[in-house]
């Protein structure tokens, strides 16, 4: 039985322009899959990828290709295209207003190709959350084009070092219709990532059934590199054209790993006094402490707008994993004299900060579930969905 190894190089540069950020980026490797009703085949690849990025995270648009070379001389080509447009917070509320585009031709016979426009609502909160979506569109295979339309729910939960999301969407394409039923979870163990993703497709007609699931695990070897082993099951994708099968993958990766440093050891944190009930019997902020507001992205690119509320604070820092535990002066803002704000480029998950205020302690901030460190201080966690 053949070994098949996976090296996904990932190799990006950021270019920042005054009419925002563009980054590039190149994966390559080899692979093996069973497609189902196909044999075991291994395959090299390489995907080329291009990211544009809105300067005050308004939007994004991203590109990418793949090309695959399979052990019997086939090949297969693809390409996509993701817009998205995100409207202003409010309250707790954000929409979403998006743009896919793709095409597929697999050894000069299938050809695929699809454009679907989006409109989703988040719902955002300190440690949970959820959305709303439809999508319409047209899928294109063979003979001529057919309607898409799907519907979606989802939420997501944090918990410390862990989040975990669930999902149904109902999903139509011509006379094709199917549910899937979804749940995945992303958990830090010191340095070691693991993800897994479990569903189910249901209510099927003529889009396949059963329970598919993946996992993952990154193992970090130095500061741009990491280690990552991943199998599992996935199912047909009707509207991109994507046929249901199972695969084995081990390799490498170059470039940023999504994973975090351990926080410098804290220092002394003094007791903060706390403050008096308001009128209608709700506790108010301790003078010394800072709160968090977080305005996401919708992927792991995205520039991030983070606020730190902290009245009467002459310099304002933060300090997390997103910076390399390096400090960052906020700069405040124009419109809030107790408002300091800063962009920040961090990947979707679990992510852990603190924050400092005229050169004091470093704390965690309110606003954020407080879990411990890994020097046994205490630090601010908050998840990016």
């Amino acid at each position: 039985m053949k070994v098949v190894a996976l090296i996904g190089l990932a190799c990006g540069a950021a270019v920042a322009t005054a009419s925002g950020q563009v980054t590039p980026g190149l994966d390559a490797g080899v692979a093996a899959v069973k497609y189902d009703g196909f044999l075991l085949s291994g395959a090299a690849s390489i995907a080329p990828s291009v990211r544009w990025d809105h300067p005050r995270g308004k939007g994004f648009v991203s590109a990418r290709g793949t090309y695959l070379r399979f052990e019997s001389g086939n090949r297969s080509l693809d390409a996509s295209m993701r817009g998205s447009w995100f409207a202003p917070l409010a309250r707790r509320w954000r929409g979403e207003l998006g743009l896919g585009l793709g095409a597929s031709d697999y050894a000069s016979i299938a050809h695929f190709s699809h454009g679907i426009v989006d409109a989703r609502v988040h719902l955002m909160d300190q440690d949970r959350g959820g959305w709303l979506a439809t999508s319409f569109g047209r899928s294109s295979f063979g003979a001529g084009p057919r309607p898409v339309a799907v519907i979606a729910i989802g939420g997501w939960l944090l918990r410390a070092d862990a989040a975990v999301f669930a999902s149904f969407d109902r999903s139509f394409v011509g006379d094709t219709a199917y549910s899937d039923l979804r749940s995945s979870a992303r958990l830090q163990r010191g340095t070691v990532l693991f993800e897994g993703t479990l569903g189910a497709r249901i209510l099927s007609e003529g889009g396949g059934r059963g329970v598919y699931g993946e996992a993952s695990a990154t193992v970090p070897l130095g500061r741009n590199t990491a280690l990552i082993v991943a199998g599992g099951r996935y199912p047909t994708d009707v509207i991109t054209g994507s046929i249901a099968g199972g695969y084995v993958s081990a390799g490498f990766r170059l470039g940023s790993s999504g994973l975090r440093k351990p926080l410098p050891a804290p220092r002394p944190r003094p007791a903060i006094p706390h403050s008096s009930s308001g009128s209608d019997g709700s506790g108010l902020l301790p003078a010394t402490e800072a709160r968090l507001e977080v305005v996401p992205g919708s992927s792991a690119d995205d520039p991030v707008k983070l606020t730190l509320y902290a009245a009467g604070a002459s310099v304002v820092e933060i300090s997390g994993d997103f910076t390399d535990w390096k400090p960052i002066e906020l700069q405040r803002s124009r419109t809030n004299g107790d408002a300091w704000e800063g962009m920040f480029r961090m990947y979707r998950g679990i992510h852990r900060i603190n924050v400092r205020r005229d050169g004091g302690p470093w704390t965690a901030p309110a606003g954020t579930t407080r879990g411990a460190d890994d020097f046994d201080g205490e630090v601010g966690v908050f998840l990016l969905p």
